[in-house]
């Protein structure tokens, strides 16, 4: 089966983990994108950037948003149509792609675009304030536009309940959900090698949206040691409201997280996150999880059983959750066998068997 990848940009988030097991069942696919971070993880990879690549420095990937659905309506003019199947890995422009008829179409969803529905003013937060009147009215044409291809994909593969929850409200169409990968091995061998320590962690971008603000302000106020796992445009702002208690890690990469999450106390998860994978790698290694109780935290965390949820992202409900798990005492073996259903290997033969039935199944239209 020869396939093509599609995916909105490469960078060093949780929708590269996904796309990372989809090489790794495809190899020899393209992967067709707008902008992509240099990682020597995909030196091997076929690659195919706009022509961004080489003058936009891929830090800067927000800069030209307002191009980006032109991009995508032109993009099949460049892409190599000998294939069978079609997967876009999208959070919010590769879905919309127009793929010839006789071709099935995929869609791996992470969720609609935050921007232009249910959390604009969070992502407009990250832009200086005398743009955001602008990017409020490309906000509004984008809809427009990702609405006018919503019926594109003819299958959406959801990451979680939540965001299948989402492509019904806002596209009207149902989604097949299929858990994205976790690297769960690692973090469980970490956890059964390690003492749980003294410390609390977190490990996220470092972006208004994140909340990361709450972690380090409630863990400043209760004078509890938290390492911060991360980078962006925030960091020095938090820094600034950090207590001595606080260390900032910068960027941690991938072969040393699992020891640094099996050697915290606990893990602390602020956002509002569609899925969210670092919780399950916690989870994993055997460590509790604190998450706001919201979204994709409601899948993988079960309030008491294997962290704590709370109610607001605010540092006094952050403070009051944190106050709550001291009192727990924890089964190890309980909260790794929580994470187990959402392996790689799960993924991996679950996105296998939809796509295998998508073509089994798949008629090009009349």
């Amino acid at each position: 089966m020869k396939l093509a990848i599609a995916h909105d940009f490469v960078r060093h988030g949780g929708a590269e983990k996904v796309l990372e097991q989809m090489h790794a069942l495809w190899p020899t696919a393209p992967v067709y994108t707008l902008l992509a971070e240099d990682n020597p993880q995909y030196l091997d990879w076929d690659i195919r950037s706009s022509r961004l690549q080489g003058w936009l420095p891929p830090s800067k990937y927000r800069w030209p948003l307002p191009f980006y659905p032109g991009m995508v309506d032109r993009l099949p003019q460049r892409i190599d149509w000998d294939i069978d199947l079609l997967i876009s890995s999208s959070v919010s422009l590769m879905k919309n792609l127009r793929v010839p008829a006789h071709i099935p179409h995929l869609c791996c969803i992470y969720r609609p675009a935050m921007f232009a529905y249910d959390r604009q003013d969070e992502f407009l937060a990250g832009y200086p304030a005398v743009f955001r009147p602008l990017l409020r009215n490309f906000s509004a044409k984008f809809r427009s536009w990702d609405q006018a291809g919503s019926n594109n994909p003819d299958l959406y593969v959801a990451c979680s309940k939540y965001v299948a929850s989402k492509v019904k409200e806002y596209y009207r169409q149902q989604a097949k959900v299929v858990y994205p990968p976790v690297e769960t091995a690692a973090f469980c061998e970490a956890g059964k090698k390690t003492e749980r320590g003294d410390y609390y962690l977190t490990a996220l971008r470092l972006e208004s949206y994140k909340r990361a603000e709450t972690v380090v302000e409630a863990c400043t106020r209760l004078k509890l040691p938290l390492k911060v796992a991360g980078t962006g445009p925030m960091r020095r702002e938090l820094e600034n409201i950090a207590g001595p208690s606080v260390e900032f890690l910068g960027f941690v990469h991938g072969t040393e997280m699992p020891a640094l999450v099996a050697g915290c106390r606990t893990f602390l998860f602020p956002s509002e996150e569609d899925f969210g994978i670092a919780p399950v790698e916690a989870l994993a290694a055997g460590r509790p999880v604190i998450a706001y109780g919201a979204a994709g935290a409601l899948e993988t965390v079960s309030d008491g059983e294997t962290g704590i949820h709370y109610p607001h992202q605010s540092t006094d409900a952050l403070v009051q959750a944190i106050q709550r798990e001291q009192e727990v005492d924890w089964d190890e073996e309980r909260l790794r066998a929580s994470a187990e259903r959402f392996s790689t290997e799960n993924f991996r033969t679950r996105f296998h068997q939809t796509v295998e039935s998508l073509l089994a199944d798949w008629k090009p239209p009349a």
